[in-house]
């Protein structure tokens, strides 16, 4: 169950999601920033962690993604290069 801060922080971080994507998961208002800084602040315990936000994270942890929810694309990893930095 989610009822602390490192409770959330270890339920997003075994999502594998920035704070951002929880965000956009839970549709906080306040846009992209706005919705950052509320899930960085209920992780550092500045804020309550809602009921609601606590089922919702808990659903995510057992598979259920919200409809139109879509991760962030994630970098490819630049080529590595030989010892030396020359390629062959």
């Amino acid at each position: 169950m989610i009822k602390t801060a490192p409770h959330l922080k270890q339920a997003r971080e075994a999502l594998g999601w920035t704070p951002a994507e929880l965000a956009r998961a839970l549709r906080l208002a306040g846009g992209p920033d706005q919705g950052s800084k509320r899930v960085l602040e209920m992780e550092s315990g500045r804020r309550d962690i809602s009921g609601p936000v606590a089922v919702a994270v808990e659903s995510f942890l057992h598979g259920y993604s919200p409809l139109g929810f879509k991760r962030d694309p994630v970098p490819e990893p630049a080529a590595q290069r030989p010892a030396g930095g020359k390629r062959s």
